[in-house]
């Protein structure tokens, strides 16, 4: 009865745990108990956890468990007053440390406060505890910055000498585990990691079956001179399979005519991923070239077809003959599809269409086509129908973002939202949702790539 009424009295708290690849002394389990210990001294009951397992901390991109924190804390939908984590970098790893202190301020602006249980200090807003913080996430920031930048030059120096880095195998190769000595151990299928940190992964030619798959695609099409989307149908339409058992796709055949490792070249840091950015291309220079295995297309053939797709770069620059080629496909068919696109020889490729002029809907409208309306997207809808559209999806997910509107069947994309507000921002806010930080950021990458593409 006594331990019954000490646990009605106690503050009710919620947990937040997470916990990345970087070292067992931050397991779930481990941060469990540390914090179970915290609130038992100080008078808090845990009434709910939140938890992100094997996350990166350097963004809340990927991080379900601190945005279902956050979107429970705005709208009022708990049943604590305080937070307990660990310590400031399992808050997160944030490199702009504002970030940080904006999540903490959305939760102590909320009548929520945020307890480290782990740190040497209180978190009672004196001028030590926000200089502590801010040192704290700073030396967070700065830990992945490190950690990054030793990963990296790791990689560059493994590729060198040939070891493969990440990705999956390449159809018509293999993954062969080898030790760290270069002797063979086994195969690696689809989804098996290597299990020591001193083994290595090196690529090997596949089966003679897909071998012979890779010479015929490019027999067709620099021989043939047939396109990639045509390659893909072929391919399809004898049942040929792809990557495990997979159909073939535009992207799966031109990655296979461009990549390098058909005449035996394994490249590495073609683009740049450093700290969960957005990937972006490298300089030339930069590109880690090692020569891995005997060439699986003979060097002639594989050069022929790089100068294929120089060669139409060259003529998909040009935007006039882009849409010069579109309106006499409508002429012919007398309407517009991705697939007509795709099927017409003379034409780029849908997807050539959408890099060059952001939307096929409104490319159509260029040439004199519109899209019929299809579904509920067709429809118009009312401010308020928007609206309640943002929290019926916050009810069901918990949390509200652009990927959330754009696969929701009864909602426009989120162009439609923008459109009619200005910004997915000044929505959300209507709705009664803040937009987190990496979201705003995103949706102004978005707004600056649509106008200088319009300014084209």
């Amino acid at each position: 009865m006594n331990n019954e009424l000490s646990t009605a009295l106690r503050v009710p708290a919620a947990q937040y745990l997470r916990m990345s690849t970087e070292h067992q002394r931050y397991s779930l389990e481990n941060q469990g108990a540390a914090i179970s210990e915290y609130a038992e001294a100080r008078g808090f009951a845990i009434v709910q956890t939140y938890v992100d397992a094997g996350k990166s901390g350097l963004s809340l991109k990927g991080r379900d468990g601190l945005q279902k924190l956050l979107a429970d804390v705005v709208t009022g939908e708990r049943s604590y007053s305080a937070i307990l984590v660990l310590d400031v970098s399992r808050w997160g790893r944030f490199q702009d440390t504002d970030q940080a202190a904006h999540y903490e301020f959305i939760c102590r602006d909320a009548g929520v406060n945020v307890h480290y249980c782990g740190e040497p200090f209180e978190n009672d807003g004196s001028m030590v505890a926000s200089i502590v913080k801010s040192l704290k996430r700073v030396m967070a920031a700065e830990y992945s910055r490190e950690l990054s930048s030793k990963i990296y030059r790791a990689q560059i120096q493994q590729a060198r000498i040939g070891f493969k880095q990440g990705a999956p195998a390449v159809y018509g190769t293999r993954r062969l585990l080898v030790s760290q000595d270069g002797t063979p151990k086994c195969w690696l299928g689809s989804g098996d990691r290597k299990g020591l940190k001193s083994d290595r992964v090196i690529y090997v030619p596949g089966p003679p079956d897909e071998l012979k798959t890779l010479r015929r695609i490019f027999r067709m099409f620099v021989v043939q001179g047939r396109s990639v989307t045509n390659i893909t149908q072929i391919l399809n339409d004898e049942k040929i399979p792809s990557v495990d058992g997979g159909s073939w796709g535009w992207g799966r055949v031109k990655g296979i005519l461009r990549s390098e490792l058909m005449i035996g070249n394994y490249v590495f840091n073609r683009k740049n991923h450093k700290m969960n950015k957005p990937r972006r291309p490298n300089p030339p220079d930069l590109w880690v070239r090692t020569k891995v295995m005997e060439p699986i297309v003979d060097p002639k053939t594989f050069a022929r077809a790089q100068g294929v797709f120089r060669s139409k770069r060259a003529y998909g620059l040009r935007k006039r003959d882009m849409i010069r080629s579109l309106k006499r496909l409508f002429r012919e068919k007398k309407t517009l599809s991705q697939a007509l696109i795709n099927e017409c020889p003379y034409t780029p490729s849908a997807r050539a269409y959408w890099a060059h002029f952001g939307s096929l809907p409104a490319l159509y409208r260029r040439v004199g086509f519109t899209c019929p309306p299809t579904g509920t997207r067709g429809r118009t809808f009312s401010d308020d129908e928007l609206l309640d559209g943002i929290r019926r999806l916050h009810a069901t997910f918990g949390y509200i973002t652009i990927a959330l509107i754009d696969k929701d069947p009864d909602l426009p994309t989120y162009k439609g939202f923008t459109k009619r507000f200005g910004s997915m921002l000044k929505a959300y806010g209507l709705a009664g949702f803040p937009m987190t930080k990496s979201e705003s950021n995103s949706a102004a990458r978005r707004r600056d790539i649509v106008r200088r593409r319009n300014a084209q």
